[in-house]
């Protein structure tokens, strides 16, 4: 009855931006899941690629479907180590952009790859969702 009552109490403390993210994180690992599965030569839907072959991109998709979806579900469960997690991709998202600027985007690409993060990366860093996440602010 208690496990049942903390999981209630975690739920009303989760901010709606933490349950988006965990949302996408899910949707993120169940693509990428569908994705490994077609590179590896199962059909999942649709006719299969000719000539596909077992490579590293096939397991190396899989793996990060069972990330993501680790990450996706430790959100929703407001693990300390999720929060980090996050934090790191929006670094590495903001490296890319970085790199993808030396290389010449557009503008509108520019902006998605740089605003976006940013936005999610102080949001993150707010007080109230470390505290979520039982982080000190």
């Amino acid at each position: 009855m208690q496990e049942g009552v903390e999981a209630l109490d975690s739920m009303m403390k989760r901010p709606a931006g933490i349950t988006i993210m965990a949302v996408l994180s899910l949707a993120a690992g169940i693509i990428y899941l569908l994705q490994g599965l077609r590179i590896l030569g199962y059909v999942v839907f649709g006719p299969a690629q000719a000539f596909s072959n077992v490579s590293l991109t096939g397991w190396w998709t899989l793996i990060m479907g069972l990330i993501w979806l680790s990450v996706g579900g430790a959100l929703l469960s407001l693990r300390p180590w999720a929060w980090m997690f996050a934090v790191i991709i929006v670094g590495l998202s903001l490296i890319e952009a970085f790199f993808g600027n030396l290389n010449g985007w557009q503008f509108g690409d520019l902006f998605v790859a740089m605003i976006i993060p940013l936005i999610i990366l102080f949001y993150l860093n707010s007080e109230k969702v470390k505290a979520s996440f039982g982080l000190e602010g």
